[in-house]
């Protein structure tokens, strides 16, 4: 029997505490940008525990590890760290990963299979464009990916997808499809799309297996479920089909991922899915004023598909919004980086308590130009990731490899890393032998080096090294599959490797190499705190940073900064002041949006998500004019500035009236002044 606790249920609002003690049957919690959602699932988590409910028969899922990781935080300090653990709480894709490592084997696969990442499955598919001989330059793969994956989540072929039937790439992506899913099933690998669709697929072939875990997970929370895909909804179907104790938190006016596949319908047809759902609304809001609410509330009202709810907050009315008319975009970016220098100055704020968002990419460069002139430091969310790194998916392919001797795709990347005379051709041949010989890429590499077959190339030289090779993969891998101490046993690979002394090598600048040299380190600091935090086995670390490619925490960020980012990437955050620029026709309303079906009705929740994620004030800029494609356009406001009421907006105008000059210097006085009276105040 799980541990008695005591919950401080009277913390609650009314409607929160009464989504916490809903226990039995479908639940819908209709939770408003900012009213404690996170707070209720876990809650609720205690509450089900404190009401006898073993802590392993609770399973909640959320979208990303940073989401599943705050949930089991806040359930350890509700009911403690042994506890905390027992509860699955995880993303829908390692929770795929878990099912089909204890039952891939039931639908064909060998246990020992591979998760291929996104550069990974980018790779395969130019593999399978090779086979038939399409061209890169004409066809695009990454396209193709897109295609071959949205057929994946609808479980069907790229011809059964309405929505893209007159893509110009339907014809290929048919045909690279069928390829694609054959290399995978020759590689025993699965993408990050199969470990939701293997799942749907080993419970409808498997019913033992699909009963075990609906008898194992009791109680199901899923939170985001405004996100979820027709896929996923068939995955949770099956787990609560038996019981129908699944409580389901989201918010479908903050549904703004169709492009990946969501459905924001999910969350509507809910109540059809599961008979007898009890719908409680989460509506108090604990983040912004009240004038920021009532623009968004007034705003998301022009959307008629949606579940009513009504937004407010005990935080009072606060400031107007403030629009900022600017002449043309470089105006509006220098307005902006003023603007963020003097409201820092007069709020005693942080520069990460500002954020800008924009409806895509390209608009950031100006702002990043005008915040150097100002001197005004900045993060720019969605660099280049840390895993992402040569030196870093180097060490960890041969880390995958060590594991798994027969993962192809990371044996094929390291095979000639550090040079060991195999070229891309006689890698190839290598490949084409093993496949004619039906062997593992593995056992044709321990082949050629033992001489046992000839392969056109490959001299005494490569040979020896390809000898070296394979015997440092079998000790490794008798190490890692035994040896608990992976970080240590991980220094060692990388020393026998001479991995550091090969970084050197390709770099001319010092500099440049001892910043790899640094990532490559930060690798093995990342293995030493999973290590440390969970004791867990090198695949489960493989699998984590896998599964969760923006795991970005060992890089170096900037303490204090503006943070700069599109709208998609802010959902979920806060900050005090917010800047959603760019608020014009043809940028949101994004001009390919206009002309689909739906397309302005989830612009119109993206701009919704954009002005939830302000608490004290929020600007929305605009130019007048706007240089594109190498000539100045003139643009329209957005017609979503004006479905806010007038008398929650305040208007400024950044032109010559008004110039940014004195702004500046004002602002720069201002500061002067307060530092004068900081130095030369008369001692106490």
């Amino acid at each position: 029997m799980a541990q008695s606790v005591k919950l401080p249920l009277d913390t609650l609002n009314p409607q929160q505490r009464e989504a916490v003690e809903t226990l039995e049957g479908p639940v819908l919690l209709l939770a408003g940008a900012g009213s404690g959602k996170t707070r209720v699932i876990t809650f609720r988590v205690g509450h089900l525990i404190e009401k006898g409910i073993e802590p392993q028969n609770i399973l909640a899922v959320s979208f990303t590890n940073k989401a599943a990781t705050e949930m089991r935080e806040r359930v350890a300090h509700l009911m403690g760290r042994q506890i905390a653990d027992r509860v699955h709480l995880s993303t829908f894709h390692s929770l795929g990963a878990d099912i089909l490592k204890k039952h891939i084997e039931k639908i064909g696969y060998k246990k020992k299979f591979t998760i291929l990442d996104q550069g990974d499955q980018l790779s395969l598919v130019k593999e399978v464009m090779k086979e038939l001989n399409l061209d890169p330059k004409v066809v695009d793969p990454a396209a193709l990916l897109f295609l071959i994956s949205r057929a994946k989540m609808a479980l069907s072929d790229p011809r059964s997808l309405p929505e893209f039937k007159y893509h110009p790439m339907m014809p290929f992506a048919q045909k690279a499809h069928r390829n694609y899913q054959a290399a995978l099933r020759g590689l025993n690998a699965v993408d990050f799309d199969d470990l939701i669709c293997l799942p749907v697929q080993l419970f409808r072939e498997r019913e033992d297996v699909r009963k075990k875990y609906s008898e194992l997970y009791k109680y199901v929370m899923v939170d985001e479920y405004q996100d979820t895909n027709a896929t996923q909804l068939l995955f949770l179907e099956a787990i609560v089909r038996d019981h129908h104790n699944i409580c389901v938190v989201g918010d479908d006016d903050q549904s703004i991922y169709a492009f990946r596949g969501a459905v924001s319908g999910n969350i509507l047809l809910i109540e059809k899915e599961f008979p007898g759902t009890r719908v409680i609304k989460l509506e108090q809001n604990y983040r912004s004023t009240n004038t920021i609410l009532g623009a968004a509330n007034s705003l998301i009202s022009h959307n008629r598909m949606r579940k009513e709810k009504t937004l407010w907050s005990a935080n009072g009315a606060g400031d107007p919004i403030t629009v900022i008319h600017a002449g043309d975009e470089r105006e509006e970016a220098e307005y902006v980086a003023a603007e963020i220098d003097a409201l820092k100055f007069q709020h005693d704020l942080n520069y990460s308590d500002f954020a800008i968002l924009f409806r895509v990419n390209p608009q950031a460069r100006l702002f990043e130009e005008a915040f150097r002139m100002y001197r005004v430091p900045y993060k720019l969310l969605g660099g280049q990731e840390f895993f992402d790194r040569k030196e870093v998916k180097d060490f960890i392919a041969y880390l995958k490899s060590c594991l798994n001797p027969d993962d192809e795709v990371n044996l094929r990347r390291i095979v000639n890393v550090p040079p060991r005379g195999l070229g891309p051709v006689t890698v190839d041949r290598i490949s084409q032998y093993a496949h004619e010989q039906k062997i593992t890429f593995f056992r044709a590499l321990e082949a050629v080096a033992a001489g046992e077959v000839e392969i056109e190339n490959v001299s005494h030289g490569p040979r020896e090294n390809l000898t070296g090779l394979v015997d440092l993969l079998k000790r490794f891998h008798g190490r890692f599959d035994t040896n608990m101490q992976l970080k240590e046993t991980a220094r060692e690979l990388l020393h026998d490797l001479h991995f550091i002394d090969y970084i050197r090598s390709t770099e001319n600048s010092p500099k440049i190499a001892s910043k790899r040299i640094e990532n490559v380190e930060e690798v093995l600091s990342s293995i030493a705190a999973f290590e440390t935090r969970s004791g867990g086995t090198l695949d489960g670390f493989l699998t984590r940073i896998t599964l969760d490619q923006s795991n970005t925490g060992s890089q170096k960020e900037e303490p204090d900064a503006v943070q700069c980012m599109t709208i998609h990437a802010s959902k979920g955050l806060e900050f005090p002041v917010v800047f959603l620029v760019g608020m014009e026709e043809g940028y949101l309303p994004h001009d390919r949006s206009i002309s689909e079906r739906g397309g302005i009705d989830e612009e119109r929740r993206l701009a919704y998500v954009g002005i939830t994620r302000a608490k004290r004030h929020l600007y929305m800029t605009l130019a007048t004019t706007r240089t594109r494609f190498g000539r100045k356009d003139d643009r329209e406001p957005s017609r979503y500035l004006k479905e806010v009421p007038t008398e929650m907006l305040t208007s400024n105008t950044a032109d010559a009236s008004s110039p940014l000059a004195d702004k500046r210097e004002e602002q720069n006085k201002k500061y002067l002044d307060a530092l004068r009276a900081t130095i030369f105040k008369d001692p106490e």
